[in-house]
């Protein structure tokens, strides 16, 4: 009995440390499972940390880019209008007969000097005869004659060159002498030459084109034409306004050694490469609302186990898919009409303004419509039968338009179409096709249907407007013309004013 006591005495500090081997092997396997899931932790918060960087990093990019494409938009918008101003004086008749036939010092003070500074505000302007003569040369309106001859040395001259190039490109034989190939929206950029040069220690947008006949009633003689050139100084009033279109923080202008250290920056130079100076602005910048959004999530993974990190993941890609159908169902919402599904007039009146920031570019045409005898189908068949019309209609509306416009309900059974045909034979055809689609029957119940009619008012930009209120009015008046001659026919407002003048 005592070897048996002792033997059991043996045998039980073998039992107690096989308790604590089994007691430390899962305290291991503990340590192991916590420390991989600090791993976990660690790695999902670098991941993070990393994806963070690059995508703050490329957004941050893209913004960027965005806003220099914005600024670059802007100001090829004042070259546009630059070229419209220079236009409408140096294709004319009566300055080719007063300045490159005969020149007529009181004409250039009067007619061209002063509309190019105090109508268009074009701080320096010169004429250069086709020997290189400066025949006038203004500031303001300070106006000096025979101003000497413009060196090949000088930075204007190559913008001479070009203008006389694109002129002889452009130039057409007539009665006489020589004129110049008519000018679309298309095309106007081939008879001009732009860009930016220092001109009287300023930075400006210069614009240049020859002076050439409009009708053929005047021709030039052969050789070298008169040149326009003109240039509004880039200083800080033109920079207000183009920062009124751009809304940038601080925007300014200056050398590019000033402007080397930010972030937003878009340089200028000239025709020859030189540097003259460099756009710099404080963007809006998305990277930092992106890491307000990253840096709490990296928080909370911190005391999370590293299966649920993918959970977070998973429900915060959830959230933000919700969020983005809710937002793209919020903003169709916004800008459409939820009877018939077309745009509404809120989107209506961004795209007519749209359309017409492109003007003369891109011409367009407006057509107002308005359904006849809808009023007798809610009086006949109730207002259920009227919301059945208004469907139909609007589906037959954008099959008749067929892709080539944007068809919007602004009213009741008032209806618009932006198109962006121009083409009197084409809007035509177009108008056809939606009378004859709109005229037919629509079931507005099991086997009773309705009829209605359509009347279009068609007007196009620029010929007939060029700000909203004035297009929307002769369009206007055009539909109350198709009303009074008998409604669900197209009238044209270029045959409304033939009416009046007639």
């Amino acid at each position: 009995m005592i070897g048996a006591e002792k033997q059991v005495e043996r045998q039980t500090p073998l039992r107690r440390y096989g308790d604590i081997t089994v007691r430390s092997s899962n305290a291991h396997i503990a340590r192991l499972a916590f420390l991989l899931a600090s791993v976990l932790i660690i790695l999902a918060s670098i991941s993070l940390v990393f994806i963070g960087r690059i995508a703050s990093k490329e957004a941050d990019r893209i913004a960027i880019a965005d806003q220099q494409l914005l600024l670059e938009n802007a100001l090829d918008n004042w070259f546009v209008i630059i070229r419209r101003d220079q236009l409408s004086l140096a294709r004319w008749d009566k300055a080719v007969r007063k300045i490159s036939l005969r020149f007529d010092e009181d004409f250039v003070v009067d007619e061209f000097i002063d509309s190019l500074w105090f109508d268009f505000g074009l701080d320096r302007n010169l004429l250069v005869g086709p020997n290189n003569n400066i025949l006038v040369n203004s500031r303001g309106e300070e106006v000096q004659f025979g101003a000497g001859v413009l060196a090949e040395t000088d930075s204007l001259y190559r913008f001479v060159e070009e203008a006389r190039a694109q002129y002889f490109k452009n130039r057409i034989t007539l009665a006489g002498g020589y004129g110049q190939q008519s000018i679309s929206s298309g095309t106007l950029h081939s008879h001009t030459v732009h860009g930016f040069l220092e001109l009287d220690d300023k930075v400006s947008l210069v614009h240049a084109m020859a002076v050439v006949p409009d009708d053929g009633n005047s021709v030039l003689p052969d050789g070298n034409p008169v040149i326009l050139i003109s240039a509004l100084y880039l200083d800080s009033e033109l920079i207000e306004e183009l920062n009124a279109q751009l809304a940038f923080s601080h925007l300014k202008f200056g050398l590019q050694s000033a402007a080397s250290a930010s972030l937003n920056h878009h340089p200028v130079t000239s025709p020859a490469g030189e540097a003259l100076g460099v756009f710099s602005w404080q963007g809006n910048l998305p990277g930092g609302h992106i890491w307000e959004t990253v840096i709490p999530v990296i928080a909370v993974l911190a005391v999370m186990l590293g299966a649920l990190a993918f959970i977070i993941a998973w429900r915060i890609g959830k959230l933000t898919v919700s969020l983005a159908k809710s937002e793209e169902q919020n903003r169709f919402l916004a800008m459409h009409d939820t009877l018939s599904g077309l745009a509404n007039r809120l989107q209506f009146m961004r795209a007519l303004t749209a359309a017409l920031e492109r003007l003369p570019e891109v011409p367009f045409s407006l057509v107002q419509c308005d359904l006849d005898k809808f009023k007798q189908v809610n009086d006949t068949h109730g207002h259920g039968a009227g919301d059945t019309v208004i469907k139909v209609v609007a589906k037959r509306l954008t099959t008749a338009v067929q892709g080539a416009g944007l068809v919007c309900r602004v009213g009741g059974d008032e209806f618009v179409i932006l198109l962006d045909l121009v083409e009197r034979s084409a809007l035509e055809t177009v108008a056809a096709r939606i009378i004859a689609d709109v005229c037919q029957p629509i079931e507005v119940e099991h086997g009773v249907f309705a009829r209605v009619g359509v009347s279009l008012g068609i007007a196009t930009a620029p010929s007939h407007g060029d700000i909203a209120e004035s297009l929307m009015a002769v369009a206007d008046s055009a539909l109350y013309q198709a009303k009074e001659q008998g409604r669900n026919r197209a009238v044209f407002v270029e045959d409304v004013l033939e009416q009046y003048v007639g």
